[in-house]
C-alpha cells in the first residue's frame, strides 16, 4: 500500500465534497443522524459526564414524548378539539418519518457515491445514487438505530454514574468513574467502527444486516490499529472544523454587534432586532453549509478507506514507521 493513503483519502474527500456541490444536499439531510465515526458517541458520552446534559435530555424527551402522546387525555378536549390533535400528532409524525427516511436514504446515497469515486473516479448519478440509498433503507435504518440506542445507554450509564458521584465523592468512586468513561467510549468507538464498515457493507457489497455486522467485524479485526489511525485523523480535522466554525460565528456576529452599538447610541430597538435576526439567519445558514460540506467530507473518507481495506488491505502507518526505527 502506498505510503500517502491517508493523505489520498483526505484529498479526494475534499475534492468530492467541495467541487460536486449538489451532494451538499444529501450533506444535510445525512447530518441529522449525525456523522459516521467517533465524534457522534464521543459528543454523547463527553456530555453525559458533564453537568448531565444527556441524562436531562433523556427525561426532557420521555417528558415530550409522554405529553405528546398522552396529553389529549389530560385537556379535557371536545370531540372537535381531538379532531385537531390528532391531525396534529400525524402531522408531527409525519414530519418525523419524512426526516428520517430522508436522513438514512442521504446516507446510503453518499456511500454509493463516494464508493464509485474511489473505486472509479467517476460519480454515479445523484438519482441512481438516490435510489441505491432507499433500496438499502431498512437495512441502513436498523443499523443506525441499533447504534443510536446503544450510544445513548453508554451516555445514560455514564451519566448515571456522574449522577452517584456528586453524592459519593471519594478517590474509589471517581477512579470507577473513570475507568467506566474509558471503557464505555472505548465500546462506542469499536460500535462506531462496525456502523460505518457495516452501513459501507451493505450499500457498496449488498450484504444482509447479519453477514454485513460480522463482514465489518472480520475487517476492523484485521485493520485494528488502522482503524484508530483513521479515527485520530478524523477527530483532529474535527477540531479543525471546530476552529472554523468559532471564527465563522466571529465573522457572522458581525452584523449584529454592529447593530447593538448603533442602537445604543440611536435607541432604535427596530435596529437592534433586525440585526440579530440577519445575524442568527446568517449564522444559522453557515452552520448548515459547514455540516452538509463536512457530513459529506467525512463519509467520503470512511468509505474510501473501506473500499481500499476491504479489496487491497492497508497496513497500519504507525507499525510501517516502528519498523524503520527498529532498523
Amino acid at each position: 500500500m502506498k505510503e500517502p493513503l491517508y493523505r489520498q483519502a483526505i484529498q479526494q474527500s475534499w475534492k468530492l465534497a467541495w467541487q460536486h456541490k449538489i451532494l451538499w444536499i444529501f450533506g444535510l439531510f445525512a447530518a441529522l443522524i449525525g456523522q459516521l465515526g467517533v465524534m457522534d458517541l464521543l459528543s454523547k458520552v463527553g456530555m453525559a459526564a458533564n453537568n448531565n446534559p444527556m441524562y436531562n435530555w433523556g427525561l426532557t424527551s420521555w417528558s415530550y414524548f409522554k405529553f405528546l402522546f398522552t396529553g389529549g387525555w389530560h385537556m379535557g378536549l371536545s370531540p372537535d378539539g381531538w379532531v385537531w390533535y390528532v391531525c396534529l400528532l400525524l402531522i408531527i409524525l409525519g414530519f418525523t418519518a419524512f426526516f428520517i427516511f430522508t436522513a438514512v436514504v442521504s446516507q446510503g446515497a453518499l456511500i454509493r457515491v463516494s464508493a464509485n469515486f474511489a473505486k472509479h473516479k467517476k460519480l454515479p448519478d445523484e438519482s441512481e445514487a438516490w435510489h441505491a440509498g432507499v433500496r438499502h433503507f431498512w437495512r441502513l435504518f436498523f443499523i443506525n438505530a441499533i447504534r443510536k440506542v446503544l450510544f445513548c445507554l453508554l451516555a445514560l450509564l455514564v451519566s448515571w454514574f456522574t449522577v452517584k458521584l456528586l453524592f459519593t465523592i471519594s478517590a474509589g468512586s471517581a477512579l470507577l468513574f473513570l475507568i467506566l468513561f474509558v471503557v464505555s467510549a472505548f465500546v462506542g468507538i469499536i460500535l462506531s467502527f462496525l456502523t460505518i464498515y457495516a452501513s459501507a457493507y451493505v450499500v457498496v457489497e449488498e450484504y444482509k444486516i447479519i453477514e454485513a455486522i460480522v463482514s465489518a467485524w472480520k475487517l476492523f479485526t484485521s485493520h485494528f490499529i488502522v482503524s484508530l489511525e483513521v479515527a485520530l485523523i478524523v477527530v483532529l480535522l474535527n477540531i479543525v472544523l471546530a476552529v472554523v466554525v468559532l471564527l465563522g460565528f466571529m465573522v457572522t456576529f458581525l452584523p449584529t454587534l454592529v447593530s447593538w452599538v448603533i442602537a445604543s447610541k440611536t435607541f432604535n430597538i427596530s435596529l437592534l432586532f433586525a440585526g440579530m435576526m440577519f445575524g442568527t439567519a446568517i449564522s444559522t445558514l453557515f452552520i448548515v453549509f459547514v455540516a452538509s460540506v463536512f457530513t459529506v467530507f467525512n463519509t467520503s473518507v470512511w468509505t474510501y478507506l473501506f473500499v481500499k481495506m476491504h479489496h487491497e488491505g492497508i497496513k497500519s502507518r504507525i507499525l510501517h514507521w516502528w519498523g524503520h526505527i527498529k532498523k
